[in-house]
């Protein structure tokens, strides 16, 4: 089964991410901080760690940037105000969605779910086709 690891130290926006990711194929994770978050990767790598940039925090810059040194290839969602930085674990790509109205929400919403799909895929492809070299 697939691992989607969410975190955000809001837990309403945990709760949410929680419940709209939510899959019968995956198995969705939170933590609400960079110790929990980073503690779950070393013992469960996930396919894809989503984050919730949208509010302020301190540690998120600090937590993203100890993600990519211990695992550079992990593929990492983050959501920022009005857009989705998505790094599939080889390239990093912007989807902007710039809308605070609730219709605006629900297009983000969407489009993490669109983004989390393509990238789960792109992890599929990665284990059954291992680069040459590395199989």
């Amino acid at each position: 089964m697939r691992h989607v690891l969410v975190v955000s130290p809001h837990r309403a926006s945990r709760e949410l991410l929680l419940r709209f990711l939510s899959d019968p194929e995956l198995a969705v994770g939170a933590a609400e901080d960079a110790d929990a978050a980073l503690a779950s990767l070393a013992s469960s790598p996930p396919a894809v760690v989503v984050v919730d940039l949208r509010r302020p925090d301190e540690d998120h810059p600090l937590f993203l940037a100890l993600l990519r040194k211990r695992y550079p290839a992990q593929a990492v969602i983050a959501l920022v105000p009005g857009s989705l930085r998505v790094f599939d674990g080889s390239h990093e790509r912007v989807l902007e969605v710039r809308d605070d109205s609730t219709e605006g929400l629900h297009r983000l919403l969407n489009a993490l779910k669109q983004a989390v799909g393509e990238v789960l895929a792109h992890h599929l492809l990665r284990v059954f086709r291992p680069p040459v070299g590395q199989a």
